[in-house]
């Protein structure tokens, strides 16, 4: 299966909270994982951003998950409805990747 993943991510961590992210650096992840990209956010959230995801989401749209250092439940189910599945990590993003290419990130998580 290929994804395409964004993650909130300044320097390949996991760096970054959902609503603050500045950056995604966005892979294309199969049994190869292809960087396509470096996209970037204004962060309209300091503290608690309630019900003001759509600027997110526009970054992220055409992604299938996104890993974030933390996600609030309301950014969270926001992301949800709109098909993109969420996870909070830490770590490298390249150990992320491999976790991903291990068969690790469910085909049926909403």
């Amino acid at each position: 299966m290929s994804y395409r993943v964004g993650f909130a991510s300044i320097c390949g961590v996991i760096d970054q909270h959902f609503g603050s992210a500045r950056y995604w650096q966005i892979y294309d992840i199969d049994t190869d994982a292809r960087f396509v990209e470096t996209r970037k956010s204004y962060a309209r959230c300091a503290g608690h951003c309630e019900g003001r995801f759509e600027h997110l989401y526009e970054v992220l749209k055409d992604c299938d998950a996104v890993f974030v250092l933390k996600i609030g439940e309301t950014a969270a189910g926001y992301m949800i409805s709109k098909g993109i599945r969420v996870f909070e990590a830490t770590g490298e993003v390249d150990d992320i990747i491999e976790w991903i290419q291990a068969g690790n990130l469910p085909e049926d998580y909403v």
